[in-house]
């Protein structure tokens, strides 16, 4: 029976009887069952070290020269140590250690499948609830939400803002905007609350490429102090307002 390639991790089996250089085979599928099983990685967005330390398993990041993606691991013989790298497949999934993500290969890119939970029970609890996020979220507190307070006069929204209540605290006028998809990859159905709390008139802004109400590049005004609302992510690049505004233009 000739040896072929099983589903899924690619190993190796049903080698033929006596198979030339069976031993090496095995090994190489060994390693891949032991890195590919509850992946975890240190990074996927720093360079890869030029030594790296037993153990170490990375993603390359999507900008580097070469293997860019590729899932790289240390081993080797003790002296002759060096990067083994395995190419992902659609679907796979992995931790990243240094961002608390996890992340997805959709065949091209890695994509963030769950933000950063630390200090964040419950962020998705109602607002991206699909079962692949619930799956890792431990029982939220009722009605628990961050809250986060920004004195500056612009901020950008980032995933690490999903779910939580920006309360922005500016005594001028202040700005806060929402990223394009390419910048940020909110999941489908985020939410996040903005309420104005400083006497600066609060404006939320949709970056370049962003719909807001369906308007391109739209923007509104929260109408007083105390005052806020909501933005929910309902497709690529197009976000919905409710709340306390004055009309998106």
């Amino acid at each position: 029976m000739p040896e072929r390639i099983m589903p899924g991790l690619g190993l190796r089996s049903f080698y033929d009887p006596g198979q030339s250089d069976w031993g090496t085979s095995v090994s190489e599928d060994l390693r891949r069952l032991s890195a590919l099983v509850q992946l975890a990685v240190r990074s996927r967005s720093t360079a890869l070290p030029a030594t790296g330390t037993a153990g170490d398993i990375h993603i390359v990041p999507p900008d580097a020269p070469s293997s860019a993606n590729a899932i790289a691991l240390w081993d080797g013989p003790a002296g002759a140590e060096g990067w083994v790298y395995l190419t992902p497949a659609a679907g796979w999934e992995a931790w990243i250690a240094d961002t608390g993500e996890r992340v997805r290969f959709d065949g091209t890119a890695w994509q963030v499948v769950l933000p950063a939970l630390a200090g964040k029970a419950g962020h998705l609890m109602g607002v991206n609830a699909t079962e692949d996020a619930l799956a890792f979220l431990p029982p939220p507190a009722e009605g628990a939400a961050e809250v986060v307070a920004d004195g500056a006069t612009t901020r950008m929204l980032t995933l690490a803002d999903t779910g939580a209540i920006v309360e922005m605290t500016a005594g001028g006028a202040n700005t806060v905007t929402i990223p394009a998809e390419a910048s940020v990859a909110f999941p489908p159905g985020s939410l996040i609350n903005i309420t104005q709390v400083g006497a600066g008139a609060t404006t939320i802004a949709a970056a370049a490429g962003v719909a807001l109400n369906n308007v391109p590049a739209g923007s509104c005004t929260i109408d007083a102090r105390w005052s806020g609302a909501a933005l929910y992510k309902r497709g690529p690049d197009a976000w919905v307002v409710q709340g306390a505004v004055s009309g998106v233009t």
